[in-house]
């Protein structure tokens, strides 16, 4: 990579609803125009609640290099892990005491892969929707391997609250019609753009572009917001500009937009 601040900018795009079409994929022009920016001196990161290890084939098509991954927990340039933290197992198993009654299932991830405690209907449901093999089931691995984010695998949203008031040390946020998902309390994507921005000394301008309600903080953090035109109400109401949808040449329109492309 050149010099960081040779670029003018930095742009994070969350993944599902908003960088990627209704089948979890890039379509042709996104990732023309992803490579447009870059050579007009905007340098494109991701910034998803994936894991890390989901990334390397939208990585390798778009020339993308660096991940903010597991909603802020995880942080990649160029190959090296710039920044990561932990969820103590201490607030893990509270959140698995809280989930037991609603028979809910957790995910577990970290930066070699992902497994579950149980496999549920919601969980088929929840890997289905971001076309992901169903992880294996292995409930007593986070009490030695490191976790660095969780899922909690559930179609209602009233739940977001109820494990806020059971793990308080932990942030809940529902990202899709059947997962919840979780990170320590001072950590989202809003606080891996700033962590980006330190790492690396950047002193240029940044944009954001995202569709739920995990993007919340990415936005909120960005000097440029951008939601999508299929985002969640909450999303649009902080926007600067609300694009097209992800599925009607919504990021490309984005660019258009801001004359980065």
């Amino acid at each position: 990579m050149k010099n960081i601040n040779d670029y003018k900018a930095l742009a994070f795009f969350d993944l599902d609803g908003t960088l990627l079409n209704s089948k979890s994929q890039l379509d042709d022009e996104v990732v023309s125009a992803l490579h447009q920016i870059r050579e007009n001196g905007v340098l494109p990161f991701i910034a998803t609640g994936r894991g890390n290890f989901e990334l390397d084939d939208i990585m390798k098509k778009t020339g993308i290099t660096g991940a903010i991954s597991m909603n802020g927990q995880y942080i990649e340039l160029d190959n090296e892990v710039i920044y990561k933290e932990a969820i103590p197992k201490t607030a893990i198993e509270k959140l698995l005491k809280a989930a037991a009654p609603h028979q809910e299932a957790l995910s577990f991830y970290n930066g070699s892969g992902y497994w579950l405690n149980r496999l549920t209907e919601n969980a088929e449901i929840a890997y289905a929707y971001t076309h992901m093999p169903m992880p294996a089931i292995n409930p007593e691995a986070y009490l030695v391997d490191e976790v660095n984010m969780l899922l909690v695998l559930s179609r209602s949203l009233e739940q977001v609250d109820y494990y806020k008031a059971e793990v308080p040390e932990l942030n809940f946020f529902m990202n899709s019609p059947s997962s919840i998902d979780v990170t320590n309390i001072t950590t989202n994507k809003g606080t891996g753009i700033e962590q980006v921005v330190k790492s690396l000394g950047f002193k240029g301008e940044t944009y954001a572009f995202g569709d739920g309600r995990n993007d919340l903080h990415l936005l909120a953090s960005a000097d440029h917001k951008t939601a999508m035109g299929n985002a969640v109400d909450e999303l649009k109401e902080i926007a600067d500009f609300v694009s097209t949808a992800n599925t009607d040449h919504g990021i490309v329109n984005a660019f258009k937009h801001w004359g980065i492309l």
